[in-house]
């Protein structure tokens, strides 16, 4: 086919064909379809490469999707190839006989002629596939195609080696060549030699084996027919072997000598406890003496329930020399243990067989890489979370805690600062406990979905109000692949392979099953992944017309031991101040100061995938590396944003450790953290940082992101779904969910959260006052200065009032020229009077110059005016411990006995409220005090009582309850938190009784003016 370089459809074929070189059966695919719509004349390439790569369904939809469009002679004989290779070969044959009957040319039939000999041989008729490779050679002579001859002597020396081999016609045979090999390779572990022996003759005679299986594939099939001492049948492969990967592969063949003498009668011993006929089993299971009849008699005994005896005999078959079976006899005796209740032995057995395992795949016969990925052995975390899912389904659903903590000991916990402590899988009470402990705090709208890879399942636990299992039946091999070829995609290929690449991985992991099963109302999902299935980017699966980071929060933890240590973690890191740094000095500095509580980290980022520990961020000319970057402080940090391209990539050490920035960051005391998968369009990710800064104010922080990628989801996948939280998904702002309720309906915050200081001055201090303003205003405090803030036609001496009575502090710049202002004694003396109501800080001094001070101030210190601003904000920051603006009581105290003060602080309303209870008090007493003091509403209705919200508070010290009853209250501080929850009713929905939390998103039941309105009318009392 000649195309003209340089247009798009050479192009196109160009960059198929090299997608073909790489073995990249998706980008042949798209290439190849991306030219088809420039030209018909590329379908018979298209299907013809995607069949030599192995992509057999794929092949097959592409040609019957070709044929539909014009009846093409080439595109009908490759389809019966196609057939042939599906080992469709009814369809094949039926294929053939059609096409003979046309005129056919000399290469057309000799093509036709190996499909028919496939098909017969496929039908046990062998002197016909003879027959059919004789017309076939001689037509390749005739076609002066003698290249092709080759192919016609391969599939005769496979036709006599599956004609002289032992073997059994198979049942339901596996749908391609990699399939094959799985079950192959599954068989031989479990010593059942002649099955995988019958699978892979089946596929080596019935397949066209793509380029990078076929060496694994006449691997297998020789050492299948050595170990079943089938030596004569195995020689006539081994010049095969030897041209394919040199004569040294002979020598990494099975010991022909150590083989296991078939035995007939136990394989079929075998077949029938598979099974689960065993009265047939033990009927013919006889009596024997061999490591193998030992194996086959403990299986029998452990499917009838007698561990004892199946130990007993599983003991006895492990100390054989053979190594696949004394691997196989350790891990089911490790099995047999587990479901014993002996986990420490069990878990001794599973190492042992698991280190035999990786040894026979790793070193002694397997030459492929291919193969070796595919024989995955299981280690003792797979036998764990194995032997916990057999006992949920003997026991249902009471077992699925042990399952649970089966799947969470498998994943790390290097992030924790302390060792975790877990029950054995087996100790189901235990479990439960554990399991209640730590999700104790979890929202109603969130799960956990922990999710398990063995080598031929996945294992989903979604864990929330109720705990629910699913398996998804898939290969390690084939996962890992999908995994590796998401991995490898960069932004400069096309978006369409990742898309392509997304919906594969969706259907492997079987997410709309998944999805399916989430308990109603859940719109949160905290994702616990290991192993291969770690850190792919959630987001962007497909699922049920949209993305998955689009539907639901999402969110990640590197096991579920961290949700409650990250959590508490989290909670002593809120706060609202935001700092962007672009150069690592910044960084040192922002850290080293721990006043901001949200860092965002401008800076570019590269991966080095083979030393991941040497992995920078790059700022201006200063690298940091991930060593480095894990021994800064972040611990007074709760949310890092990580705008590095690639800083979310990782890289496993060990099963499932994973090092790289994420990592590094929560290492050093971060409570959560932002980053991306891989580089992206600079605007667009600039757009969804903004866009969640601007959303953590009101929401949690997985909600914050998916709201922000929503703003960008009209776009591919391949510019957003990069982006990951890790860590904690609560709430970041110190705002409550009163208040954060106000930001999202559109209220302005009711308090300003800087202090607000009042500056009392003579006329002739101004340029001293307004020197101490700008540096107050450079502090972040907001500074009063008398008239200045008056707007005209008020009332000044009104005006100056309110502002003292709602201001934090009171600072008075004492002069010669103060003692003559009647007016600026007056202030001070209301500032005095304020101090004593407020039982608080509030009255401060700045001396300006000598000028004795009158008596009731001369006992105060005073501050200078050189380091006035400095001091005034460092005794701002000791003084409100509470971090919220704080204001004395609403109604003034009638103590009966001796009082003390309590700060009653509320991240609901934005305040801390100074109350008087008496010294001794009783739980009941003090929410008695509190109750009153503060004048909190139970209820708010409108419209006659149709519409309206109902309170409840709960008082709280080191955020651990304090019971309403008449235990008596020590308190250990001055400080309480209380916690306000609401049950909104009316409105579009008849009673929602909803309770909510620190870190739920607010209730929508209400719309957004009668919400508002309710709020302020029940809270404003408590607002300045």
């Amino acid at each position: 086919m000649h195309l003209e370089p340089g247009t798009p459809l050479a192009d196109a074929v160009r960059a198929a064909r090299s997608a073909a070189l790489r073995g990249n059966v998706l980008g042949v695919d798209l290439a190849y379809e991306k030219a088809a719509k420039i030209s018909p004349v590329v379908a018979h390439d298209h299907c013809a490469t995607l069949l030599e790569l192995g992509a057999v369904a794929k092949a097959a939809q592409r040609c019957d999707e070709y044929l539909c469009r014009g009846n093409d002679m080439t595109l009908r004989i490759l389809r019966a190839q196609i057939r042939s290779t599906a080992t469709d070969h009814t369809a094949a044959e039926r294929d053939v006989r059609a096409l003979r009957k046309l005129k056919l040319t000399e290469l057309e039939q000799a093509r036709l002629a190996r499909v028919a000999a496939l098909a017969a041989a496929d039908r046990y008729d062998y002197p016909t596939p003879e027959s059919e490779l004789d017309a076939a050679e001689r037509h390749f002579r005739r076609a002066g195609r003698p290249e092709h001859l080759e192919h016609v002597g391969r599939d005769r020396l496979l036709l006599d080696v599956r004609r002289s081999s032992r073997v059994t016609r198979s049942g339901d045979a596996p749908g391609s060549p990699a399939e094959f090999l799985q079950r192959a390779a599954a068989l031989r572990g479990e010593v059942r030699y002649e099955e995988a022996l019958a699978l892979m003759t089946r596929c080596a005679t019935s397949y066209q084996i793509e380029p990078a299986l076929r060496l694994a594939v006449l691997h297998e099939l020789t050492a299948l027919l050595v170990m079943t001492r089938q030596a004569g049948a195995a020689r006539r492969l081994f010049p095969l072997l030897a041209a394919a990967a040199g004569p040294e592969v002979l020598s990494r063949l099975p010991d022909a000598t150590r083989a296991i003498s078939p035995e007939r009668r136990l394989s079929h011993v075998r077949r029938l406890v598979a099974q689960g006929e065993l009265v047939k089993a033990e009927g013919l299971l006889g009596e024997g003496n061999s490591p193998l009849w030992h194996l086959t008699a403990a299986e029998l005994a452990h499917a009838r329930g007698l561990l004892e005896q199946a130990a007993g005999h599983f003991e006895v078959a492990s100390r054989s020399d053979h190594p696949e079976l004394k691997a196989l006899a350790l891990r089911k005796l490790g099995d047999t243990f587990a479901d014993a209740g002996d986990e420490d032995r069990a878990a001794r057995h599973w190492t042992a067989s698991h280190r035999i395992e990786q040894d026979i795949a790793d070193h002694r016969d397997s030459p492929s890489l291919k193969l070796r990925m595919l024989r995955v052995p299981r280690d003792e975390h797979d036998g764990r979370v194995l032997a916990a899912a057999r006992r949920v389904r003997r026991e249902g659903a009471k077992a699925l805690a042990g399952l649970v903590v089966a799947v969470e000991a498998a994943r790390s916990a290097t992030v924790l600062a302390e060792p975790r402590e877990l029950p054995g899988f087996g100790d189901l009470p235990a479990a439960r406990r554990w399991l209640r402990a730590t999700t104790r705090r979890l929202p109603r709208d969130q799960v956990v979905w922990m999710v398990h890879v063995t080598p031929d399942q996945v294992h989903h636990l979604l864990v929330g109000r109720t705990t629910t299992h699913l398996t998804t039946d898939v290969h390690v091999a084939d996962l890992t692949d999908t995994i590796r070829r998401l991995k490898a995609w960069k932004p400069r290929y096309d978006p369409a392979v990742l898309g392509a690449l997304l919906v594969e991985l969706a259907a492997l992991i079987g997410l709309d099953d998944v999805v399916r099963a989430l308990p109603p109302g859940t719109t949160r999902i905290a994702v616990v992944a290991g192993d291969v299935v770690a850190d792919v980017p959630l987001a962007g699966l497909p699922v049920a017309g949209t993305h998955l980071g689009l539907a639901h929060a999402l969110s990640s933890l590197p096991c579920l031991s961290a949700l409650p240590v990250l959590r508490r973690r989290a909670r002593g890191q809120r706060g609202d101040g935001t700092v962007v740094v672009s150069r690592g000095a910044d960084l040192r500095q922002v850290l080293e100061e721990r006043r901001f509580h949200r860092i965002r980290i401008d800076a570019h980022g590269t991966q080095d995938r083979m030393n991941p520990e040497q992995s920078w961020l790059q700022f201006g000319d200063e690298r940091v590396s991930v060593k480095a970057l894990q021994h800064m402080d972040f611990s007074a940090c709760g949310t890092v944003v990580l705008g590095a391209c690639e800083s979310g990539m990782v890289q496993r050490r060990g099963r499932d450790d994973r090092a790289g920035f994420v990592r590094a960051a929560i290492t050093a005391g971060a409570g959560a953290v932002v980053a991306a998968h891989w580089r992206t369009d600079a605007a667009v990710a600039r757009g969804v940082l903004d866009a969640f800064d601007r959303h953590l104010a009101r929401l949690p922080r997985d909600r914050a992101l998916q709201h922000a990628l929503r703003e960008v989801a009209d776009r591919h996948p391949a510019d957003w779904a990069c982006w990951s939280l890790h860590g904690d998904a609560g709430v970041q702002t110190t705002a409550g969910p009163l208040r954060r309720r106000l930001r999202m309906i559109g209220e302005p915050v009711p308090l300003e959260t800087r202090p607000k200081v009042f500056l009392s001055f003579a006329g002739k201090d101004r340029p001293h006052a307004e020197q101490l303003r700008a540096e107050l205003e450079a502090r972040n405090v907001n500074a009063y200065l008398d008239e200045n803030e008056v707007e005209p036609g008020d009332d000044v001496v009104s005006a100056i009032d309110d502002a003292l009575a709602t201001s934090d502090y009171y600072v008075l710049l004492w002069s010669a020229n103060t003692r003559q202002r009647e007016w600026v004694t007056e202030g001070w003396t209301a500032a005095f009077t304020l101090e004593m109501t407020r039982r608080r800080a509030f009255l401060f001094l700045v001396r300006l110059d000598e000028e004795p001070l009158p008596p009731f101030l001369a006992p105060r210190k005073h501050i200078d005016l050189v380091d006035a601003a400095d001091r005034l904000v460092a005794t701002w920051r000791a003084d409100r411990k509470s971090e919220l603006p704080v204001f004395p009581q609403p109604v003034p105290p009638t103590p009966d006995g001796p009082t003390a003060a309590v700060s009653v602080r509320s991240h609901d309303l934005g305040t801390t409220h100074v109350v008087m209870t008496p010294l001794h008090l009783t739980g009941a007493a003090l929410y008695r005090a509190v109750f009153d003091a503060m004048q909190l509403p139970t209820e708010q209705v409108t419209f006659d009582g149709a519409v309206g919200m109902r309170f409840s508070y709960e008082l709280y010290q080191h955020n651990e309850p304090i019971p309403d009853d008449q235990s008596t209250v020590e308190l250990t501080s001055d400080l309480v938190d209380i916690a306000v929850r609401v049950e909104p009713f009316g409105g579009r929905a008849a009673r929602d009784t909803r309770e909510y939390r620190e870190d739920e998103e607010l209730d929508e039941g209400l719309d957004v003016d009668r919400q508002r309105m309710l709020l302020v009318a029940a809270f404003r009392h408590l607002l300045p």
